[in-house]
């Protein structure tokens, strides 16, 4: 996966990253392309051939049921068909990508969740942001910037909420924890959205701006969606 290097996007994740008043804020809003590197070719072999070893195994065994069940309820569609496994796999490289540190090749398709619509994931976000402290910035201003590098409409939605084990903050007085996965498959990119709420007596430093210094435009006071979010929701949702 190559990390697109945006302007607009890195001010959206300065604004991401502060202090609310009971917990420390870190947020990633972060584009890929699906383009891979060398890591990910080694990464897609080993997925693929751990996926065709457990395809081989529930086929053969005694239960069709089970069978049936692996390769067809899975978030990505069913698993004996090689784009499914594709989505599964670009999304493991993203978060191979965005935390280095950290390895996610053991993930299974079945840490994730499909998404139903585009409106709840913007609920879910925006309730979060604007209850943390929504003069830092405007949830719509975010989600339009977003939308002119991936056209969330055409998006794909999954979810991932790890264990306190597994999440790369989980050493960092992990509190909660949100992770969306927008893959546009037609333009060949995935958009990262994550916020990870952290206790502050934990070590990590943020790298956010100072309280003072203007990133985004604030939220209006009365918290009303723009026309915008309303259209382009409704059309996502039909």
């Amino acid at each position: 996966m190559k990390f697109l290097e945006l302007a607009d996007l890195d001010a959206i994740n300065n604004a991401l990253s502060f202090d609310a008043d009971d917990c420390r804020i870190h947020g990633k809003c972060e584009i890929y392309t699906t383009k891979s590197t060398g890591s990910d070719k080694k990464l897609y072999k080993a997925i693929e051939s751990r996926c065709q070893e457990d395809m081989l195994a529930f086929s053969s065994s005694k239960s069709p049921e089970l069978a049936f069940s692996w390769t067809q309820q899975s978030p990505f569609g069913p698993l004996d068909q090689s784009s499914s496994r594709r989505t599964f796999m670009y999304i493991v490289a993203t978060l191979n990508a965005s935390h280095p540190d950290h390895d996610f090749s053991t993930l299974q398709p079945t840490d994730f969740y499909k998404e139903p619509s585009l409106s709840r994931v913007l609920d879910s976000v925006n309730a979060t942001i604007n209850g943390m402290g929504r003069g830092r910035i405007s949830v719509n201003q975010l989600w339009e910037t977003v939308d002119r590098h991936i056209n969330l409409s055409e998006c794909n939605i999954y979810s991932y909420t790890p264990d306190s084990d597994s999440d790369p903050y989980g050493d960092e007085a992990l509190i909660w924890s949100m992770s969306y996965f927008f893959f546009n498959k037609n333009m060949k990119r995935m958009l990262y959205f994550s916020l990870h709420g952290l206790g502050k007596e934990g070590t990590y430093q943020s790298h956010y701006v100072n309280e003072d210094e203007s990133v985004l435009t604030p939220v209006p006071e009365d918290g009303e969606p723009s026309d915008f979010e309303d259209d382009w929701v409704a059309n996502m949702d039909e």
